[in-house]
């Protein structure tokens, strides 16, 4: 054990993470982080700060210390109270937090005055041109949390160099890949989906390409998770009203979590429309742990498919990423070294438990 108090901070929509019955909806960027904490809860005293939600139930209990701080109603003012309050009364060395908002800034800034280390986890690459994730508005307060961090955790070398780019002198920007739970995959007899895409019902996510797949494709199966978004439900609807017009389309508007691997390993083929991504989406990582390639409309985040050839790159061709399907569909040993190929790159490059192990030196070397 690494005698260090460490508190994390979650965002406030990971109600679903830790309440199985709950419907909310969250991002890769919050299993990331759930992930980490999971693992350095064997290496320091480590607790995982929420909202005061009604029901805290999931599997991974007993590898958490939760802490139920403030309401989601609260004002910013009160939220910071209480959360000074709590890291004087546990004498708190490092607070680590995913995901930019105004209270990223403020903590790093106070945090430093303190003398409390404060660690930042990236969680899209358009927060490291300092830009909020969901709102794509410029946070002024972004030079705050640049200057005032202990330590900036990029998800890619894009990331890293976003801000090496605006900040020439910062040298305490690292790159660590996400982790996953290499226990969960699951094993399945058979393939029921020919390709799979999950994620949340957002515009950026642009599930509209992949149902053009979907119509170019009446003789294959095809799976579409896709989970409501608050405030985008217009756009959830719109996609809901063309999904039910494909007979060979398996809709669900909402998954939980633990049921997402079971989904994967009956897929084929996973594919990622996303306009943009913060590195290669979770579940592009997931899918590839069990060994499910991916076929990319719009990005290419490297290694994935350059060096492990394990999916496509389409240049944001429709037509491309139609053929390469195909091809897969049509060369059952060609997909099952592309799979191979697959697992390979999470087995890598992805495992939780080493990456955790490198977070934690970093962490030590404060």
């Amino acid at each position: 054990m690494i005698n260090k108090n460490i508190a994390v901070l979650f965002p406030k929509d990971s109600e679903a993470m830790f309440n199985r019955t709950s419907k909310r909806t969250f991002g890769g960027a919050t299993i990331h982080l759930y992930h980490f904490v999971k693992e350095l809860y064997h290496y320091t005293n480590i607790y995982t700060l929420l909202p005061e939600y009604d029901t805290i139930d999931f599997d991974d209990a007993d590898n958490f210390n939760i802490i139920k701080l403030y309401k989601e109603s609260d004002i910013i003012l009160l939220k910071f109270i209480k959360f000074f309050k709590f890291i004087k009364n546990h004498e708190i060395d490092i607070i680590m937090q995913l995901g930019l908002t105004i209270e990223s800034c403020l903590l790093a800034f106070f945090c430093k005055f303190l003398g409390i280390q404060f660690v930042f986890f990236f969680g899209h690459d358009i927060e490291s041109l300092g830009y909020y994730q969901n709102s794509r508005k410029k946070c002024i307060l972004f030079p705050l949390l640049i200057k005032n961090s202990a330590l900036l955790i990029a998800q890619n070398e894009i990331e890293k160099e976003n801000i090496l780019k605006r900040y020439p002198d910062i040298t305490k920007v690292k790159v660590l890949k996400k982790g996953i739970d290499l226990t969960k995959i699951v094993k399945v007899k058979e393939k029921k989906y020919d390709g799979a895409w999950i994620a949340r019902c957002d515009e950026w996510k642009n599930a509209e390409s992949y149902l053009k797949i979907v119509s170019m494709n009446k003789n294959y199966n095809f799976l579409l998770v896709a989970n409501p978004v608050s405030g985008k439900e217009d756009y959830f609807n719109k996609i809901k009203t063309i999904a039910s017009n494909f007979k060979n389309l398996t809709f669900y508007p909402f998954v939980k979590y633990e049921d997402i691997y079971k989904l994967l390993a009956e897929s084929k083929v996973f594919f990622v429309t996303s306009d943009m991504e913060g590195d290669w989406p979770l579940t592009v990582i997931e899918a590839a742990a069990s060994g499910v390639p991916t076929i990319s409309l719009n990005y290419d985040y490297g290694v994935l498919i350059d060096i492990y050839n394990a999916g496509c790159f389409c240049e944001g061709s429709i037509e491309k990423m139609n053929n390469f399907f195909l091809n897969l569909m049509n060369n059952p040993l060609l997909l099952q070294k592309y799979a191979q190929n697959a697992y390979k790159f999470v087995e890598d490059n992805h495992n939780n438990k080493r990456n955790a192990k490198i977070l934690i030196e970093w962490i030590f070397s404060l």
